[in-house]
């Protein structure tokens, strides 16, 4: 690593900049994203999140269901610094995939078999957590969250010999083959060109996980948190936090329309986490990539494949929306590029209040392939510009991938053109940042005084309920937060409410400790990249 990109990691990331790209996932916006913007900071909660992505979410959600009755009796203050789930929950690629077998070999080395075991099934678990969590708040029409046939492609023929190795060990292992509906191995000529993927494939794994639209699910969520507890939850857009001091009793956080004190801070900021927390520099590190929405290919959809390859069966003969790719082209484990699918009009219900999606292909990736690129994104927080080296590959490399069977390219719409989206196979170009973790692993829990500038109260009792005061962290999901956040907030809110140390099913490596944090090292993720 060269020694400005040494130097870049090692400082303060800022806070979020004004005016960041535009995202598709935002357009049109929800109407909370300017919610509280005018209003006038309270003096006093006995919460404060900062942050209003998915992790936010989680803890605020949790935190007041678990509250019950008594929940009209704490106080909870939700911060953002720009419009309301504006960060990486808006800006990424929608897939609910975790590494499965890709991982587990490591994870085996590094952890050992119990725990390694523990990591994927929470990892997992997520696709049908997200699932209940959106029926329950009645999200399913709107976040678009779903099962789907989930491929992992690979280019390489020695990496898909090593992948294919990997996925025997994992099947071998009844806990983990049991989390599978079903999982296939597709190598043959006639497999591959079911799939309508291009000769240059060697093989391809697929099993069933899952997509969403994370910004509608979140706003979703937070609009009726909003409404069924207006008295004592609260959401400030547009309202940065500058710093934070320790008084007495209380936390003291300014923010350019004032301060606001409260015994318990919680940073579910990612990206942003060592803004405020400066023992986490060089532990959680943002990392800025590129995401695309495009047109899909004339050609694409068509040519069921035969019902003893699928995942999922189907009686439609156009697979459009119900598919998700990884496509694993080079020989490291971080270089890869991943695809989702907006679903097709005609299967979305009237009951969304949303716009019909245009089966529109989500995707981005592309940033570990040139290693001197990737180290210009590291630690580079500006998602108010595009990257143009990524945002020219995206644009181009689809069609390469799916060969003859992507056909011409798609024109615009009338309302394409209303919302003044690109023309061309590309609609929409934005970046957005990823919380690089040192260890790969997130990190959630009570933030000793040494990682938060030596900040600790005099007297760190808190209201009846509640754990002793304190900071918490929740964060540094390493591009792989749709399997992680949502559970690890889950997490946070039951510590913070005092009912355990760490929940049991949380994995043990996820938590916070001095000892944990001493032993990361970002250069030993980085191999995976550079």
């Amino acid at each position: 690593m060269d020694p400005v990109t040494q130097h870049r990691i090692s400082q303060s990331p800022g806070i979020p900049r004004p005016s960041p790209t535009r995202s598709y996932w935002a357009v049109p916006p929800s109407n909370i994203s300017q919610w509280g913007a005018q209003d006038v900071l309270p003096e006093k909660a006995d919460i404060v999140i900062i942050g209003s992505g998915i992790t936010g979410a989680s803890i605020a959600r949790t935190l007041l269901r678990e509250l019950g009755e008594n929940s009209f009796d704490v106080r909870i203050v939700m911060l953002e610094a720009r419009e309301v789930c504006s960060g990486a929950t808006a800006r990424n690629g929608g897939h609910i995939t975790p590494a499965w077998y890709h991982q587990y070999p490591e994870l085996v080395k590094t952890y050992g078999k119990e725990t390694a075991h523990e990591i994927i099934k929470f990892q997992v678990s997520h696709v049908h957590k997200l699932l209940s969590v959106a029926e329950e708040d009645g999200l399913l029409e709107d976040s678009q969250c779903r099962l789907t046939d989930s491929f992992d492609a690979y280019v390489d023929r020695t990496r898909f010999e090593i992948a294919r190795e990997n996925y025997t060990e994992y099947r071998k292992e009844e806990e983990l083959s049991s989390l599978h509906q079903v999982t296939r191995l597709y190598e043959d000529k006639e497999q591959l060109q079911a799939l309508q993927l291009s000769s240059s494939f060697s093989g391809v794994i697929g099993t069933v996980f899952g997509t969403m639209h994370a910004y509608r699910f979140v706003t979703g969520i937070l609009s009726r948190l909003l409404k069924s507890h207006t008295a004592n939850f609260q959401i400030f857009a547009e309202t940065p936090c500058i710093s934070i001091t320790a008084a007495s009793s209380t936390y003291v956080i300014e923010t350019p329309k004032g301060t606001i004190r409260s015994t318990h801070i919680v940073h579910a900021t990612n990206a942003w986490t060592s803004h405020l927390l400066p023992g986490f520099r060089r532990k959680i590190v943002p990392l800025r990539g590129e995401m695309t929405s495009q047109r899909p290919g004339t050609g694409l959809g068509f040519g069921q494949i035969p019902p003893s390859l699928s995942t999922t069966p189907s009686s439609s003969s156009n697979w459009q929306g119900s598919r998700t790719f990884i496509f694993y082209t080079g020989g490291k484990d971080g270089i890869f590029d991943y695809l989702t699918q907006q679903m097709q009009p005609c299967k979305v219900s009237s009951a969304s209040k949303y716009p019909l999606p245009r089966t529109e292909l989500m995707f981005g990736g592309g940033l570990a392939f040139n290693p001197e690129l990737f180290c210009t994104q590291l630690g580079n927080t500006d998602d108010t510009q595009n990257i143009p080296e990524l945002s020219k590959y995206l644009s181009s490399v689809l069609p390469c991938y799916f060969g003859e069977n992507w056909g011409d390219d798609a024109e615009s719409s009338e309302e394409d053109d209303r919302l003044n989206w690109g023309k061309g196979r590309t609609k929409a170009s934005w970046s957005g940042l990823i919380g690089l973790s040192a260890d790969s692993n997130p990190w959630v829990g009570r933030v000793p005084a040494s990682l938060a500038e030596g900040r600790k109260l005099e007297v760190d009792k808190s209201r009846a309920g509640l754990a002793d005061a304190g900071e918490w962290v929740c964060g540094g999901y390493s591009g792989e937060g749709m399997v992680n956040a949502w559970k690890c907030g889950a997490a946070l809110a039951h510590m913070i409410l005092g009912r355990c140390e760490c929940p049991e099913w949380l994995p043990e490596p996820y938590t916070v400790s001095s000892e944990r944090h001493a032993k990361a090292k970002l250069d030993d993720v980085l191999q995976s990249y550079i």
